[in-house]
């Protein structure tokens, strides 16, 4: 599926840039500057990052934003996959600033994997991307607070 070969180029050109664990500032700024680099300067900063997202609908948390050490499940990463894959198809409605799920599936995994989204891999190589510490633009926010490869 073409979006899945978006969400990989962005885990690529990551290069292990993120966090230890992967944190939602560092998913913010990696899609925005991965899939929407048309749009988002490659200097950006992380509200930058997430002010476009969630004016497209993809929705960020000022709560999970501001705690530098809350780390995306994979429901919440699976949902950020389907919004900006609903987004991508032109299939996405927004309600409430937010893109919808689909009814099909109960879940946003379950939307992922009905829609041959290969969540797995995706997951896997965003998790591989985290170990060498927070995105510049998250520790710009966060200072010392954010996880970086040597800060533990």
């Amino acid at each position: 599926m073409k979006f899945s070969k978006h969400i990989l180029f962005f885990c690529a050109v990551s290069g292990g840039l993120l966090a230890s664990e992967p944190t939602f500032g560092d998913l913010a700024v990696l899609l925005a500057k991965g899939n929407f680099g048309n749009y988002v300067k490659p200097d950006a900063s992380l509200e930058q990052c997430v002010a476009f997202l969630n004016r497209q609908g993809v929705c960020f948390s000022l709560f999970d934003l501001m705690d530098p050490d809350k780390t995306v499940t994979k429901e919440d990463f699976a949902r950020v996959v389907g919004q900006t894959a609903l987004l991508f198809s032109g299939k996405a409605e927004v309600v409430n600033g937010c893109i919808k799920k689909p009814v099909e599936g109960e879940s946003w995994v379950d939307y992922c994997l009905l829609n041959d989204i290969n969540l797995p891999s995706i997951w896997d190589g965003f998790v591989q991307k985290t170990a060498e510490g927070s995105l510049p633009e998250v520790r710009a926010v966060f200072g010392r607070q954010a996880r970086s490869g040597d800060q533990r």
